[in-house]
């Protein structure tokens, strides 16, 4: 039976990534079970084709191919092609596809530009991997496959060969290489310049490769905050979105997108990461937390409510400020009213006193704690009257 782990395989990674070859694979495999091959597409779009449906299968796909305005590269999973499509098919060496055929084809297996897989004896026809060395493919799938971390690594590969390209467009130099590989081990670097090569269609020059890897930038290790994204992202649904919303665009205002690798542009929780470890040392900024209830009162009809669930998300993030010392109203400075000096006078004695320290009830007494919170907007309020 069938099962979408079935091609999450070293062999498979190796072919379709790596390699970047072409995949027939026969007989019939359920789309659902095929589609789990797009773990190993990263960097293109992908596109289903049924010929079933269609009479002119090589015309659509050759149009298609030179009429896309994407930046992406487009790989095609075609459906069902009849032998004679698929012999037309065989003729294209610029096409990127994974093709599954009801059909037996064994006897178009020619070359190795397209590999032929036959599902029913888990056998590659025309393809030997006894010669290759699959250490790096069997380290990036793991010994229980996780999709999620498999498609981190491979975004990451990803990332160091549009690095290694950049380098080599602008600098036209290869001193730098060293530098962009040193996350990986040595042995490894072949199938990163391998696919970079590959990927890019560019040919890279042999260069020095150190005894003594340089050392990275940064020799701190970054410490990891996921506790704290849960945290945000769990407590309330609509505060969470609300974050994640203003995260990213604080990414896009405030940091360099050269810093970054490909997972952390994507994925909220490697950017929170990211900003916890270079931009927010210390905290949350008080002046990001002022936007992200500014924002998050959109999706709330209750403003007490709100208030309420955005204390507990501060009291978890054990942040030194509080909902109290954010202006509700406005998200910025409270508006400037007339007052006449003596109550001027009296107001900035009142601000210069200091304050009483009072215990914040802990969340798990909820009665308390709401007690507590709805006193602190009183003197807020009071405050800024």
């Amino acid at each position: 039976m069938d099962t979408e782990d079935d091609f999450i395989t070293p062999e498979f990674l190796h072919l379709l990534f790596f390699e970047q070859k072409n995949l027939v694979i026969y007989p019939y495999v359920d789309l659902k079970h095929l589609r789990s091959l797009d773990l190993f597409t990263v960097g293109f779009e992908t596109v289903d084709i049924d010929s079933t449906l269609i009479h002119n299968l090589n015309e659509i796909i050759e149009y298609e191919s030179n009429s896309s305005y994407s930046q992406l590269q487009t790989l095609y999973f075609v459906l069902n092609p009849s032998v004679e499509e698929l012999e037309k098919l065989l003729e294209s060496p610029q096409l990127r596809c994974v093709i599954n055929s009801k059909e037996n084809v064994e006897s178009l297996a020619n070359g190795d530009q397209f590999v032929f897989y036959n599902k029913k004896n888990s056998m590659f026809l025309n393809y030997a991997f006894e010669s290759r060395n699959l250490s790096f493919e069997k380290e990036v799938i793991g010994t229980t496959p996780n999709k999620q971390a498999i498609m981190d690594e491979l975004l990451k590969i990803k990332s160091v060969s549009s690095k290694i390209f950049a380098e080599l467009n602008q600098n036209s130099s290869l001193d730098n290489l060293p530098e962009i590989l040193s996350e990986y081990d040595q042995k490894y670097w072949n199938k990163i310049l391998r696919f970079t090569e590959l990927y890019c269609q560019i040919e890279i020059p042999e260069f020095n490769r150190p005894v003594q890897l340089p050392k990275r930038k940064s020799s701190s290790k970054e410490i990891d905050y996921s506790a704290e994204y849960e945290a945000i992202i769990k407590t309330n649904r609509k505060i969470g979105r609300s974050f994640i919303k203003l995260i990213h665009e604080y990414r896009y205002d405030r940091v360099n997108p050269a810093n970054l690798d490909v997972p952390q542009l994507f994925y909220p929780q490697k950017l929170y990461n990211y900003l916890r470890n270079h931009h927010w040392k210390k905290e949350i900024p008080k002046e990001f937390a002022i936007n992200w209830l500014k924002n998050a009162t959109r999706d709330f009809s209750d403003s007490e409510d709100l208030l309420i669930e955005f204390q507990v998300i501060l009291n978890k993030l054990r942040l030194s400020y509080s909902v109290s010392d954010i202006d509700l109203e406005h998200g910025n400075e409270p508006e400037k009213i007339g007052i006449n000096p003596g109550e001027k006078q009296e107001l900035m004695s009142n601000l210069n006193q200091p304050r009483k320290k009072a215990a914040i009830p802990p969340t798990d007494n909820f009665p308390e704690f709401k007690k507590w919170l709805l006193n602190k907007l009183n003197e807020l309020e009071n405050i800024i009257g």
